[in-house]
């Protein structure tokens, strides 16, 4: 729904084309929600030929859905540092395919 609102009143295909870097970011940083609902937004983009691959992996690397709940709930501690290690590991493996054009 929100990509399709996005399409539609936000002019969201002009933003992404001008900024794809920080839409590789917003990707990533919002993988760091414990649900898999935001990365369905790139999922869509990546559907819509909006996005490169690498953009979408980081956001799949990162992104753990609800997975991460059950430890959240046990431990947060080691949650955030599994989380740490997902987001350096998505931004360097997301960037490494976005500079190998993919």
């Amino acid at each position: 729904m929100v990509v399709e609102v996005g399409f539609k009143y936000w002019k969201i295909t002009e933003f992404v084309q001008r900024h794809m870097e920080w839409v590789g970011l917003l990707a990533v940083f919002m993988g760091i929600i414990p649900e898999s609902g935001p990365h369905m937004i790139f999922v869509m983009l990546y559907a819509r030929g909006m996005i490169p691959f690498s953009i979408l992996l980081a956001s799949s690397i990162v992104q753990d859905g609800h997975g991460m709940l059950p430890l959240l709930s046990y431990t947060v501690k080691d949650s955030m540092l599994i989380k740490l290690f997902n987001l350096v590991f998505g931004i360097v493996i997301g960037l490494t395919f976005y500079l190998l054009g993919y």
